[in-house]
């Protein structure tokens, strides 16, 4: 009869996280990431996602948060990663993995890119710079996929694969 009822209470639970009435009902730990744009014009370019969530490849303006909620994995292995770019620059890393969960206070991570490169904060901490920006090669445009015909070493062909 116990089983019954939890099952029943669980039910309910699912009802009301698929229809929005409540806030994400999480049976693990629940995080919340930030990705925020401290940088000058022109735009930061972000993508990222996890196995089983794409969430977004957009352009930003400074200062823009970009930011999502979600609960951990029963198996406890869930990675979100992002890449940015700006102007001939990039920086592709993990922004969570279960793995390294802890270092979010009370369920936080903070990252921020700035000139001199990507920084984190886990909540309650001073930001700390983690990566550095690195040139990315623009011979074929600002394209996000690139496909090149290179001859002797220099760009014949550029082409946008979608």
């Amino acid at each position: 009869m116990k089983v019954v009822i939890v099952l029943y209470i669980l039910f309910f639970l699912n009802i009301f996280q698929t229809n929005g009435s409540l806030d994400k009902v999480c049976f693990t730990d629940k995080y919340e990431v930030h990705v925020i744009n401290r940088l000058p014009n022109p735009q930061l370019e972000i993508h990222c996602a996890s196995k089983d969530d794409e969430l977004g490849h957009l352009k930003v303006d400074p200062c823009y948060d970009f930011h999502w909620t979600f609960c951990d994995g029963y198996h406890g292995k869930t990675l979100f990663f992002c890449h940015l770019w700006w102007k001939n620059t990039d920086a592709a890393f993990d922004v969570f993995t279960s793995e390294q969960s802890d270092r979010c206070f009370r369920g936080k991570c903070t990252w921020e890119a700035r000139p001199d490169g990507i920084y984190f904060a886990g909540g309650q901490s001073d930001f700390k710079k983690f990566y550095d920006w690195k040139k990315v090669d623009r011979l074929c445009g600002d394209w996000k996929i690139r496909i090149a015909l290179f001859i002797f070493g220099k760009p014949l062909l550029c082409a946008i694969a979608t």
